[in-house]
C-alpha cells in the first residue's frame, strides 16, 4: 500500500492518530491504524530485527551476561590449556634425548633421521591434540551462546549454573555440526592437494623437471575458488548452533534447518556476520595491544638490569602473562559476538518466516506483537 510521505498523525485523509495520552512510541502498524511499538522484553524489540538491533542486542546481551559467558569461557579454554600443556610435557619428556643431537649437531654433520623422526611425530601429536582441544572448546562456548541469548531476549536472568547445564547437554549435537563443516572444508583441502600430489608425481615420472606451467595456473585458480565456496558453507551453515541449542535439534537437521532460513537471505546474513566478525576482530586487537607492549615495557627494566638468569626469565613470566590475558580477553571477544550475532540473526529470521514473535511475547509475559505480513523479509 503506498502512502504519502507527508502525511502526519491526525492529518485529513491519513491514518487516525493514537489515543490521547499516549507518548511517541506509537506509530502507523501494518494497515495504516496506529498501534503501539512492539514490547522489548530483553536486548531487542519483538519485531523484525535491522542493523542497529543487532549490533545493539548482541552487544547488550554480551553486557548483561557476560558473568556466564566470561565462566563458560573460563572453564572451556581454561580446561583445554590445561590438556595442552600436560600434552606438550609429556611429549618434550618422551623425545628430549633426541633435542641436542637435531637442534646443536656437530659442525658439518646433519642430524641422524632416527633422532629427526621422533621429534617431528611428537610434534604432530601435540598439533592434532591441539585441534581437537580448539575444535571442543569452541563447540563448548558456541552451545553456551544461544542458552545466554534465549534468556537475554526474553529479558530473563540467567546463572552460570543453567548455562553450564543446557550448554552442556547440547554440547554433543553442536560438537557434531562443527565436526561436519569442518571435516567437509578439509576433505575438499585433502583432495585437491592429494590431486595436484599426483600430478607432480605423474610428470616427474614422464621425465618432465617440471609439471606445465598452465596446470599450475589450473591448480592455483582451483585452489583460490575454494575460498567462496568455504564462505558461502560459512554463512548457509552459521546458524547451526543457534537451532541445535535452541530448538535440540541433531547436527545433520541443525545444518539443514540452518541452509532452509539463510536461504534468500544468504547476501544480508554474509554481510552481518563479516561485520560483526570485523568489529570483534578490530576490538580484540586494541584490547591486546595493550597488554603485549605493556608487558615489554613493563618486563624491559629487568631485562637490562643485570645479566642475571632470574631477572631475565622474570622479564619473559612477566611478558607472557600479559600476552596471555591481553590473547584470552581477544579470544573471547571473537568468540561470543559474532555468535550473540548469528543468534539474533537467526531469531531474526524466524520473526520474519515464521511469525516467532507472538511465541516469543508468551514466554516473555508480555503483551502479544501486532501480527505483520506474512513472509516479510
Amino acid at each position: 500500500m503506498t502512502q504519502d510521505m507527508g502525511w502526519g498523525p491526525g492529518a485529513q485523509g491519513g491514518p487516525p492518530g493514537p489515543p490521547p495520552g499516549w507518548g511517541p512510541g506509537w506509530g502507523p502498524g501494518w494497515g495504516g491504524a496506529w498501534m503501539p511499538p512492539p514490547p522489548k522484553p530483553g536486548v531487542i524489540p519483538l519485531r523484525p530485527l535491522n542493523l542497529g538491533d543487532i549490533l545493539g542486542g548482541s552487544f547488550a546481551a554480551l553486557g548483561r551476561h557476560w558473568k556466564q559467558l566470561i565462566g563458560m569461557a573460563l572453564v572451556a579454554y581454561g580446561i583445554a590449556a590445561l590438556v595442552l600443556g600436560g600434552a606438550a610435557a609429556i611429549a618434550v619428556a618422551s623425545v628430549h634425548d633426541h633435542f641436542d643431537p637435531v637442534f646443536n649437531p656437530d659442525y658439518d654433520v646433519n642430524p641422524a633421521r632416527s633422532d629427526v623422526e621422533p621429534l617431528v611425530i611428537a610434534g604432530a601429536i601435540v598439533v592434532v591434540v591441539a585441534i581437537a582441544l580448539w575444535l571442543l572448546s569452541m563447540a563448548l562456548m558456541y552451545s553456551a551462546v544461544p542458552a545466554v541469548l534465549q534468556d537475554a531476549v526474553l529479558g530473563r536472568r540467567s546463572t552460570f549454573g543453567a548455562v553450564w547445564r543446557t550448554s552442556w547437554s547440547r554440547f554433543p549435537a553442536v560438537l557434531g555440526t562443527l565436526a561436519i563443516q569442518m571435516g567437509a572444508m578439509l576433505a575438499a583441502m585433502l583432495l585437491f592437494i592429494g590431486l595436484l600430489v599426483t600430478t607432480v608425481l605423474a610428470s616427474s615420472g614422464a621425465g618432465h623437471d617440471a609439471p606445465p606451467a598452465a596446470l599450475l595456473v589450473l591448480f592455483a585458480v582451483g585452489f583460490l575458488a575454494l575460498i567462496p565456496v568455504g564462505i558461502w558453507l560459512w554463512v548457509r551453515y552459521g546458524f547451526a548452533p543457534a537451532a541445535a541449542v535452541l530448538e535440540n535439534q541433531g547436527p545433520v537437521e541443525a545444518l539443514r534447518r540452518s541452509g532452509r532460513l539463510v536461504k534468500d537471505a544468504w547476501w544480508r546474513t554474509c554481510g552481518i556476520l563479516m561485520l560483526v566478525g570485523m568489529i570483534s576482530g578490530v576490538m580484540g586487537y586494541f584490547i591486546q595491544l595493550p597488554f603485549t607492549y605493556g608487558g615489554v615495557f613493563a618486563a624491559m627494566p629487568l631485562a637490562l638490569s643485570d645479566d642475571s638468569h632470574g631477572a631475565k626469565a622474570a622479564a619473559v613470566v612477566i611478558m607472557v602473562v600479559l600476552y596471555l590475558i591481553g590473547m584470552v580477553i581477544s579470544q573471547f571477544l571473537s568468540t561470543t559476538l559474532p555468535q550473540l550475532g548469528a543468534g539474533l540473526l537467526y531469531i531474526d529470521q524466524r520473526i520474519r518466516r515464521e511469525d516467532l514473535a507472538p511465541a516469543l511475547a508468551t514466554a516473555a509475559g508480555v503483551p502479544p506483537v501486532p501480527a505483520g505480513p506474512a513472509g516479510t523479509r
